[in-house]
């Protein structure tokens, strides 16, 4: 399955499993159930037959009576989607959550077009959301796509936090160790990134080898004493060196 991986502003890796098809019905079931208990408490509370209580009620409480009970059924996926960062029971259940593309709980208003689109994805077009999030490569059905949102798997969201310290070039006054950074292209530079910040069982064997691969690319010797980890976050940090100095 596809994920999203970004890093933040403040130096942290977000990686996101999107939520499976399975899950997202699941949960859509469970809230259905749950809007289904409320709308038979309530009319078993004032009565199975509104029409005898209805006819002898004033309007202004006939009013109120529909307001009880329909207003929570349609404002419950955004008041919980807001209320609850992007959760409504049925996704706590399944352990899912709404969240923005770049990691951030959503706002209102990605919640109310979320949620304005729901029919559009639903019972409109047949289910057309359903195609979406079994084909999209972030699980996005429509109103999803307008929102800007993903739902994801809450189990599977990790945060690796990076210290500004891994990024020595934006200190002032940084000198460059290995000139040859410079050479490196963006998908190397990605490989590397990736391989450091992986939690993988087999780290050090990977960054190793890489260091060693990098190495041999560069044409650069590497001190004896200098960690191979410490030797590639040096490459890293002389390649955006370079890459912030250059004129345009």
């Amino acid at each position: 399955m596809a994920q999203s991986s970004i890093i933040t502003g403040q130096y942290v890796e977000l990686t996101q499993t999107p939520a499976s098809v399975g899950d997202r019905l699941i949960a859509a079931i469970i809230d259905l159930a749950v809007l289904g208990t409320y709308f038979v408490a309530v009319i078993l509370t004032f009565g199975i037959d509104l029409d005898p209580f209805v006819a002898n009620t004033s309007d202004v409480i006939v009013i109120a009576i529909y307001v009880l009970i329909f207003f929570p059924v349609i404002l419950y996926f955004p008041a919980c989607e807001i209320l609850a960062r992007g959760q409504s029971l049925g996704k706590m259940v399944m352990k899912t959550r709404v969240v923005t593309v770049d990691g951030n709980s959503p706002s209102v208003s990605n919640c109310l077009l979320r949620w304005l689109l729901y029919p559009v994805d639903t019972f409109f077009t047949g289910f057309l959301g359903v195609l979406f999030i079994t084909f999209g490569k972030y699980r996005q059905r429509l109103g999803d796509l307008a929102a800007g949102t993903i739902v994801i798997k809450t189990s599977s969201a990790q945060y690796d936090f990076y210290s500004v310290n891994d990024y020595n070039y934006v200190q002032q006054g940084y000198e460059p160790t290995y000139p040859e950074a410079a050479n490196l292209s963006t998908r190397q530079v990605d490989v590397i990134t990736r391989t450091l910040y992986n939690n993988s069982s087999r780290y050090g064997e990977l960054v190793y080898k890489l260091a060693v691969q990098v190495q041999q690319f560069l044409g650069v010797q590497v001190p004896a004493n200098m960690y191979a980890d410490v030797f590639l976050r040096t490459v890293l940090n002389d390649f955006y060196y370079y890459s912030s100095t250059i004129e345009v």
